[in-house]
């Protein structure tokens, strides 16, 4: 049995938030976005919002007015890596098994992910990033696509997270992703760490290789 069984994928939009319980993982700034910013954000096509739903029973609908309960939501949009902006070692590992000529290798951005604080350690987070990790792998891939890519919350509970799901640190330092972002100097910690997963670990996993 699992975990998705009676859950279903849909993009977030004004009318399925009008229809559905108030969205909240307990972060004051995921919330605002998702409730109030997604829908503006997929209309100036800056990225698209997808939601994991509960159908409520029809008991709990004429209860509540409502029809469904946002179990996790993420934002995707695409994206690239700067190749030549690595560092040496991960930069050779990189070019050694790609197009040696390109300045940026193409990616989608996981750029927020927030599960509903009800539903929290239960492994609907790990859920969607498969979900991410498959619906952008062959057959599917159709633009071409190399990295899934997050800008993770630089916490070692957020970075164990990814982590755990086989993403991994771009940079091996705090002092490398600050110089990458270009940020102020006198900055001693970036506020997040980019992180990857290369869509081919899935292929050759998937192939047996």
């Amino acid at each position: 049995m699992s975990i998705l069984d009676g859950l279903r994928f849909a993009e977030l939009t004004k009318e399925l938030l009008n229809r559905s319980f108030y969205f909240s993982c307990g972060d004051d700034d995921l919330d605002d976005f998702f409730n109030n910013e997604a829908v503006l954000y997929r209309e100036k096509l800056m990225g698209k919002t997808y939601c994991l739903i509960e159908m409520l029973t029809q008991e709990d609908v004429k209860q509540s007015g409502k029809e469904y309960r946002i179990v996790a939501a993420f934002t995707v949009a695409n994206d690239s890596l700067r190749i030549y902006d690595l560092p040496n070692n991960r930069r050779k590992k990189l070019i050694e098994s790609t197009h040696k000529h390109l300045k940026r290798y193409p990616g989608v951005l996981i750029g927020r992910l927030g599960v509903n604080k009800d539903y929290c350690g239960k492994g609907y987070g790990s859920e969607i990033l498969d979900y991410v990790k498959n619906w952008f792998s062959e057959p599917e891939n159709k633009t071409g696509c190399r990295f899934v890519i997050v800008d993770a919350i630089n916490s070692d509970r957020v970075l164990k997270f990814y982590s755990d799901n086989q993403f991994k640190c771009l940079f091996s330092s705090d002092e490398q992703e600050l110089a990458y972002e270009k940020v102020n100097a006198k900055q001693e910690k970036p506020n997040t760490r980019l992180m990857y997963y290369d869509l081919l670990d899935l292929s050759n996993s998937e192939q047996g290789l």
